[in-house]
């Protein structure tokens, strides 16, 4: 079976693809296995589910917008990234070592899961401006199907892998992968060589500008009260189905 296009004639999207690839399929063992950890290791109430569900959500909510800001000013979007997957992959490292020798508590659980979605959204928001760099304007939709396409598998195959490997190796031991998941990704970072975008000017834009943009914006505002709705009924579903179904 021969590569897309695409991923024959660009070789930094291919060591970005690469890396992404393993790091979506070990964020979905992840989704299973933090909260089955939470519910097999110390007993999870639904009080403390929701918790800490709201400790690894939280950082969206603080820091997304100026995190843009942030990222906008200084440039060295691929750096940020690195650093982001290096720092999530000990964080998630630190789960499966304090279980094995007995000192896993609830603190380190909220602790991780609030500083891992503070990395997220490092990462998720220099993102976008990096892959502008990798990718050519007029191959966005082809880059972008390949990535989605490769995001919905994962969807599949981690959720059925994370289950599986949670009933062999206990909740916590599975995480170690999502570990490893995170230095792949930054390793093949590493090796894409590309000129970011210039930073921003200091005069230029901030975060009331953004959110003047978003007020003023009739497609934005919708699209961003939708999203809000549905996510807040899913993590509800996701944290309850998780205490329940053990």
């Amino acid at each position: 079976m021969r590569l897309p296009r695409l991923l024959r004639e660009n070789a930094n999207f291919r060591r970005y693809y690469a890396g992404q690839s393993i790091s979506l399929l070990g964020d979905q063992i992840s989704l299973i296995a933090l909260p089955l950890t939470a519910v097999l290791a110390l007993h999870a109430s639904a009080l403390e589910m929701g918790a800490l569900t709201t400790a690894y959500l939280v950082p969206n909510l603080l820091f997304s917008l100026h995190a843009g800001e942030w990222l906008d000013r200084r440039g060295r979007r691929r750096e940020a990234m690195l650093v982001a997957d290096a720092v999530r992959g000990v964080l998630t490292a630190t789960i499966p070592v304090a279980y094995a020798l007995g000192h896993l508590t609830w603190a380190q659980l909220y602790v991780v899961a609030f500083l891992l979605g503070t990395m997220s959204v490092v990462f998720n928001v220099a993102y976008g401006g990096f892959f502008q760099a990798v990718v050519p304007r007029e191959r966005y939709v082809e880059a972008n199907a390949l990535l989605h396409g490769t995001r919905g598998a994962s969807f599949l195959a981690g959720t059925s892998l994370g289950g599986a490997l949670v009933q062999v190796l206990r909740g916590p031991y599975a995480m170690a992968l999502d570990a490893v998941s995170f230095f792949w990704s930054a390793l093949f970072l590493g090796r894409i060589d590309v000129d970011e975008p210039p930073a921003a000017a200091h005069e230029h834009g901030g975060v009331s500008f953004g959110l003047r943009w978003i007020r003023d914006n009739a497609v934005m505002r919708a699209k961003l009260l939708g999203v809000a709705t549905i996510n807040l009924f899913n993590f509800m579903y996701f944290a309850l189905f998780m205490l329940y179904a053990t």
